[in-house]
């Protein structure tokens, strides 16, 4: 006989550990199952590992076992990822899915922790206001979200105070702080805890936007300034975006949601386990368990009413392509990513970039959403401009070297002795748009161990991506000037990569069951019991990072579940 449970969650990251601890504090016994590992305590401790983890990727799934395809349109041959894959790739943590076992993509990430604009949420309508009904591109298949900020307000709250955040708020109930966002939405009240310290080149920074008629501010972020909760205050190690956190300063749902959930004694973890089918009714219109591989690559059914996957926006999205849910062909569809638009400079004093956490940083925010200025570069929507002054590992730096600069001899090891201390960084986030042609499905050739089709993406930059590259680049060199940088280049252009960590949209909120895969509360029209969370819900990709939203969704689909349960 299968065993049974009462709720299933896959995957237990951002969006799984909030809904597990949701409702598992609700009396619910829930069995969460997870691919990766938990990871020891020990590896916490020991983490300043560079060739272990931003190197080897140790916490993200490798090509090897989690195979991913691309191509750049339908009539290439899609293969696995060329940024990350042969002798050349790298396992670069944010080119690749997001790490895995509890905790999820909060144990890599850097803890940019952003709410949407009011803007973000009405995207087409802004545009097509703005710039005409044409604006956006033939095969577009924008649309604005079915529920706007003041739902999503008091679920952004929770996410800052349940789990923790720090920063400066800019406009709490309409009264601006002229020290916080200039531009964030109205608030209902401030961060549990003050900012964090910047690193020391970021008053430089600040200045020279400042001198260039742009209103800076302090970053929010998903790191401890102090202790709160169960979050310690950052030690500044300098080792956070791609790492652990040996302190536990950096917000991870392994240490929040996860650990609350285990303390109701309601939560079973059954790690690297990997579901491979959601299995439903005769109809097909109920979901009545899974089926998953053990660590030993047995076969185990569990039956349940209630099932949650929140195994990012691209596994979840595959396992409903494999499980054969999809009746309105809608899943997988409007594949949306970041281009990051990575700049580096030399400063003329030390910079210490080994120092600080990535988001002990200033902002700017003047030219994000519907806020960018009309441009002879067509640019429809901005982003959000970023000093990277810290969290910079010597390797990850020697891989970002100067146009022309080699990765070896005597050239090489003078510019990095004399450079290395003194570097830091700028970056944006270009959301890309959805459309018909940017989209996942399943690759008919490449298969895992298991026998399991994987994930192929279809996706290449725009002419719009491109034009937005293209313009904050101009802007970041404006400000790299201003703050008297020696030297200054930037990525290529178009990136090499096709993954952020940033996907979203591939299993779409909607209203409308025909045009949309699940409905605000991550329901599935199409399978009822089934909830599917995280960014694969987005219907657009904001120019901030996405974590935060997701995370407030999340909060929103676990009440919903409860009042039906």
């Amino acid at each position: 006989m299968p065993e049974t449970a009462e709720a299933v969650v896959v995957g237990l990251g951002a969006s799984g550990g909030i809904i597990a601890e949701q409702l598992t504090r609700a009396g619910i016994r829930v069995l969460a199952l997870d691919k990766g590992p938990v990871h020891t305590s020990e590896e916490f401790t020991f983490k300043q590992d560079e060739v272990k983890y931003y190197s080897r990727g140790s916490l993200v799934p490798q090509l090897a076992t989690d195979p991913v395809t691309w191509r750049p349109d339908e009539t290439s041959t899609a293969r696995l990822l060329p940024w990350a894959a042969g002798v050349r790739g790298n396992s670069e943590p944010l080119h690749l899915p997001p790490s895995i076992g509890p905790g999820g993509g909060t144990l890599h990430w850097g803890g940019a922790s952003w709410r949407h604009r009011d803007a973000d949420f009405h995207m087409k309508s802004l545009i097509e206001e703005r710039f005409g009904p044409d604006a956006l591109e033939e095969d577009s298949t924008m649309v604005d979200w079915p529920i706007g900020y003041d739902d999503l307000e008091p679920y952004y709250d929770r996410v800052e105070w349940e789990l923790g955040v720090s920063g400066r708020a800019g406009n709490v109930k309409g009264a601006p702080d002229p020290e916080g966002n200039p531009y964030e939405s109205p608030r209902e009240r401030g961060f549990p805890m003050p900012p964090l310290r910047t690193a020391p080149a970021d008053d430089r920074f600040k200045a020279a936007c400042q001198s260039l008629g742009y209103r800076p501010f302090q970053q929010p972020a998903a790191v401890a300034s102090t202790d709160y909760k169960s979050l310690k205050g950052c030690e500044y190690c300098g080792f956070c975006h791609g790492f652990l956190c040996h302190v536990n300063a950096k917000q991870s749902s392994r240490i929040t949601s996860v650990e609350a959930a285990l303390q109701t004694g309601n939560l079973e973890i059954r790690s690297n386990s990997r579901v491979f089918r959601l299995d439903r009714d005769p109809s097909g219109r109920r979901i009545t368990g899974v089926s998953y591989f053990d660590p030993d690559g047995n076969v185990h059914q569990v039956q349940s009413n209630l099932v949650v996957v929140a195994c990012y926006a691209l596994e979840n999205s595959r396992l409903l392509l494999a499980s054969g849910i999809n009746a309105n062909g809608q899943v997988g569809q409007n594949f949306m990513t970041h281009s990051f638009g990575w700049c580096s400079l030399v400063l003329p004093e030390f910079s210490n970039p080994f120092m600080a956490p990535l988001v002990a940083a200033s902002v700017v925010d003047d030219l994000n959403c519907d806020g960018v200025p009309d441009n002879d570069e067509g640019v429809l929507w901005g982003s959000v401009l970023t000093s990277i002054p810290g969290d910079l590992q010597p390797i990850e730096a020697a891989h970002n070297l100067p146009p022309g600069m080699r990765r070896w001899g005597q050239g090489f090891k003078d510019w990095f002795s004399e450079n290395y201390r003194r570097l830091m960084g700028i970056h944006n986030q270009v959301p890309s748009f959805p459309s018909k042609k940017y989209y996942c499905d399943l690759d008919p050739v490449v298969k895992d161990k298991f026998g399991q089709p994987a994930l192929r993406i279809t996706h290449d930059w725009s002419e719009h991506d491109l034009a937005a590259l293209k313009y904050f680049e101009k802007v970041k060199r404006a400000i790299a000037e201003e703050m008297g940088a020696t030297q200054f280049w930037s990525e290529p252009t178009p990136p090499a990569y096709h993954l952020s960590t940033h996907e979203v949209g591939t299993h779409r909120m909607g209203e409308n069951p025909a045009d949309s895969v699940v409905d605000i509360y991550g329901e599935s029209h199409e399978c009822k019991g089934l909830y599917v969370v995280g960014g694969g819900q987005f219907p657009t990709l904001s120019g901030y990072n996405p974590t935060q939203t997701l995370q407030a969704l999340a909060y929103l689909s676990a009440d919903h579940i409860l009042d039906k349960v």
